[in-house]
């Protein structure tokens, strides 16, 4: 790696990627350094990085948690907030990787109702630079063209990838109306983490089943609650 010419580099970048370097396998650090910083001529052709990136002997599940574990350690001040959200990128090509046709709920006027594109469920963790919020991503997933590892599947399973290096921490998970059901809810409270977002326009709250002996299986949900009971029920508030 040629260093001539680059000494105003950030000391802050050089520590950044030597914590993350951690979490490979000795043969790969040099490719990593070097894909890391870009700004610096590379030492190798680029070959080698794409053969490194595509058949490579590393886990970029543990690179992802020690991204994280830097991540906490430069912001991790208790609370934690992540956020969840999906995008489709457009695609023109079948042939790329989870293609497939998707609403485009976004309701762009230069875009038609179905288009052409690739699904990513993303976890990002919100940080405090210069007095705004910033999302800083920490793992990304495609949803699959068939099987059932939906939107909600994904989502409770990047939270869970990254359990380890948030333990400890007080952690709230900001997601959107698609996600506030009790399939993706209730996973996410197991961990001991809050979960904020707009309750869903089609969400219909249930009365505790009767829980007596009975012949059959026992029922999972009680009696419908009316709008009128609802308006009735206590309301707790929290800032």
């Amino acid at each position: 790696m040629h260093t001539k010419g680059y000494s105003n580099i950030p000391g802050e970048l050089f520590y950044y990627i030597t914590f993350l370097t951690r979490a490979l396998p000795l043969r790969s650090a040099k490719n990593f350094i070097d894909s890391a910083i870009w700004i610096l001529d590379m030492a190798r052709q680029w070959p080698g990085y794409y053969k490194w990136l595509e058949t490579g002997q590393w886990s970029y599940l543990k690179l992802m948690i020690q991204w994280t574990a830097l991540f906490l350690k430069l912001f991790g001040d208790n609370p934690v907030y992540l956020a969840i959200d999906d995008s489709i990128v457009l695609r023109h090509s079948k042939k790329a990787p989870m293609s497939q046709i998707h609403h485009q709920h976004g309701n762009k006027t230069n875009l038609s109702r179905y288009v052409r594109g690739q699904c990513r469920v993303a976890l990002a963790a919100i940080v405090k630079r210069s007095g705004c919020n910033t999302p800083l991503p920490l793992l990304l997933r495609l949803t699959p063209q068939a099987g059932n590892s939906g939107k909600l599947v994904i989502a409770r399973s990047l939270i869970r990838a990254l359990l380890e290096p948030l333990k400890d921490k007080a952690v709230t998970v900001l997601v959107d109306s698609w996600y506030m059901c009790r399939s993706f809810i209730e996973p996410v409270q197991a961990y001991n983490m809050a979960v904020i977002g707009q309750v869903r326009i089609d969400t219909v709250l249930y009365k505790r089943p009767w829980q007596g002996k009975g012949r059959g299986r026992p029922r999972k949900y009680g009696a419908r609650y009316t709008k009128e009971e609802i308006k009735r029920l206590p309301l707790n508030s929290s800032t």
